[in-house]
């Protein structure tokens, strides 16, 4: 597949880690494939991740794990079947975890041709059937899941961020729910989480450094249609259905459009 890129960058910024950020989210790829950096800051909808020489798959209600040989081609070694509903798949210090509509499981992969599940988790019924990205900093996992109609053809009641102590990998504890109207994709730079919110038009922005009372900061970033996000060093790349937009968040307190890609 062939794509094509269009881009108004109105400021002097690198145009090569645009360029490398936007071919990233449209291959579905994490940063880890490119670069040593900290685990858990790609993009959060993702469905197929690369660690360790192996590629992880997410099939509706099954993990399939191949083994990348000398030649670059899959060899396909394992399939870990579970629920029906898996959406996003992440790897973060060698676990990995799994958004799914039904709730976030986590997986050992420390024999990484035979991934294990360690724990799942449950919704309550306003929550249950809506998507269900993730992020993992330290021993927290942020997710969010939004209304949407789900097989059943029933809406759920809210959508929300979630945020789930993981300290004990076998028995994540829900500490935190958080009202939002279309939370989609989500990251974290330091102590500050950034959630696309489409029902809001706006990335929305969270003080996390007490993971059990998360405040909302009193500013957001507009964005029509926000979709998903990677931050990357003081680099945020936010994607919508259309185009990627760029902003320098070296200053939390001053984020600055750095310019736009179209898709």
């Amino acid at each position: 597949m062939k794509w094509i890129f269009s881009m108004n960058l109105k400021s002097t910024g690198k145009v090569n880690w645009l360029v490398i950020l936007g071919m990233c989210f449209l291959a579905a790829c994490s940063f880890g494939d490119f670069y040593e950096e900290p685990e858990g800051q790609s993009g959060s909808l993702t469905r197929f991740v690369v660690h360790n020489g192996y590629m992880y798959s997410l099939n509706p209600n099954e993990v399939v794990t191949f083994f990348i040989q000398q030649d670059g081609k899959p060899l396909e070694k394992h399939r870990l079947v579970l629920d029906y509903g898996l959406e996003t798949v992440l790897i973060y210090e060698g676990v990995m975890y799994l958004g799914s509509r039904n709730g976030l499981y986590i997986i050992d992969i420390s024999i990484p041709e035979k991934p294990v599940l360690l724990s799942e988790t449950t919704r309550p019924a306003q929550l249950f059937g809506g998507c269900d990205p993730v992020s993992v900093k330290d021993s927290i996992v942020f997710s969010t899941v939004k209304v949407i109609e789900n097989i059943c053809g029933i809406n759920n009641a809210m959508s929300a961020l979630l945020v789930y102590l993981v300290d004990d990998l076998s028995n994540p504890e829900l500490i935190g729910t958080y009202a939002m109207s279309r939370p989609n994709g989500l990251g974290y730079k330091e102590d500050v989480l950034f959630v696309c919110d489409d029902g809001q038009n706006e990335v929305v922005l969270y003080d996390i450094h007490d993971p059990g009372d998360l405040k909302e900061l009193q500013w957001t970033i507009p964005v029509k249609d926000p979709v998903d996000l990677i931050v990357y060093q003081d680099r945020l790349l936010v994607s919508t259905d259309t185009e990627f937009h760029f902003y320098d968040i070296q200053d939390i307190t001053d984020i600055r459009p750095l310019g736009i890609m179209s898709k």
